[in-house]
Parts: structure tokens; sequence; C-alpha cells
């Protein structure tokens, strides 16, 4: 089976949840981000939060990463951030896709 990627659309228990365990994989310094922080992520313009969800484990969230966009003088640009792939679901590639 293969990873499905969705943009999140809303924050619910189980998005906060997913990054209360995925963050401190990515920065034991940084805490997660709360549902107020989350909500601000999923309703901005400037950002796109992006989920991967692993069917073969209920289609769990097992990973993510931020798109910032921005615009400049010639044109939209867009930045990778925080990528991060739980512990449970790494070695299958996830990441590069």
């Amino acid at each position: 089976m293969s990873v499905e990627i969705v943009e999140a659309a809303e924050v619910t228990p189980e998005l906060v949840a997913a990054f209360e365990r995925l963050v401190p994989q990515l920065s034991r310094s940084n805490p997660p981000p709360s549902a107020r922080e989350l909500n601000e992520m999923v309703a901005s313009p400037a950002s796109i939060v992006l989920l991967a969800r692993d069917p073969a484990q209920g289609g769990a969230i097992v990973g993510s990463l931020t798109l910032a966009l921005f615009r400049i003088p010639t044109g939209l640009r867009a930045w990778i951030e925080d990528v991060v792939v739980d512990e449970s679901a790494r070695g299958k590639a996830w990441a590069r896709r």
C-alpha cells in the first residue's frame, strides 16, 4: 500500500495529537504547536500543512510537512519546512514522495 498525502483542512483532536507525537521527533528544543497555533497555520494563506496518512495503520497520520508560500517581485515562491515522518513509518521512502 502507498501513503496518502492530504492537505490539513481543519484542526481536529487527531491532528493535535499527531503534532504532539511528531514534533518531538523533529525537534527536542521546540514544543508542539497548540490547537490555536495549528489553526493559524491551517487557516493561513501563507502556509499549507500536508499530512501523510498510512492506510496500513487505519489512515493514521504518520508524517507532515509545511509548505510556506510568499510572493516576491518575480513571482510566488515556496519553502518546504519541518518534514517529519513518525518512527513507526520510517524506511519506506515516504519523505521523498
